[in-house]
């Protein structure tokens, strides 16, 4: 389940605080990753021996998981790395959806629905790593449960990515006068889901900072 060039979300159990990395490599009950990136500064961390971590990421089967560990040595060399304890395979356990974190946010997104002959431009009322929810231009009315395919542009602190992605069409909506659908994300790779991840995470920080700052 673990293995070499997973990504990697940790969260600091005193401060609440998020940082991204890779598994480097796996020895025995020892995980060797790259040095955490702070994902509100964008900027490298350091992080004490003995700090107590949660650690999320996401399966190749497309499942989130998240374990207890801590940070228990340094490994000094051509590539320095942080040395986290790795988990009993009990510890290890499964994100339920509804934890999902969904995030409100006005995201440029391209949909093509095949079974209606449809293409359109659309903008995000809100996402999660699972789906999200559209406005829908007025001549725009998709089937309820057709499939289609989107092309999502998501605003990260290192960058735009680009995602195509395949969905199916949960429901449609009214909302404020505006038509919308709900749509469900299928087939996402892990690195997919793991972009969308941080992206909410991203938002979440900064909403907060803006709540705290006011």
């Amino acid at each position: 389940m673990l293995k070499v060039g997973l990504e990697l979300t940790l969260e600091d159990k005193d401060t609440g605080k998020r940082y991204r990395c890779k598994i480097a490599d796996i020895k025995e009950d020892k995980i060797y990753i790259d040095y955490p990136i702070d994902m509100e500064t964008n900027r490298t961390v350091f992080l004490l021996l003995g700090q107590g971590l949660l650690v999320d990421f996401v399966s190749d089967g497309q499942i989130p998981y998240r374990f207890s560990s801590k940070v228990t040595g340094r490994e000094l060399g051509n590539i320095p790395m942080l040395i986290l304890s790795a988990p009993d395979p009990e510890d290890v356990r499964k994100i339920q959806r509804r934890q999902y974190v969904r995030v409100d946010a006005a995201l440029d997104i391209a949909l093509t629905f095949p079974e209606s002959n449809l293409k359109t431009t659309a903008v995000t009322k809100d996402i999660s790593s699972g789906g999200c929810a559209v406005y829908l231009p007025d001549d725009i009315r998709p089937r309820e449960h057709e499939t289609g395919k989107a092309l999502l542009v998501l605003p990260l602190k290192e960058g735009y990515q680009y995602l195509q992605l395949h969905f199916s069409v949960v429901r449609l909506f009214e909302t404020g006068g505006k038509t919308g659908a709900s749509l469900q994300f299928k087939n996402t790779s892990a690195k997919e889901r793991q972009y969308i991840l941080r992206f909410c995470f991203e938002q979440q920080l900064l909403l907060r900072k803006k709540g705290l700052s006011g």
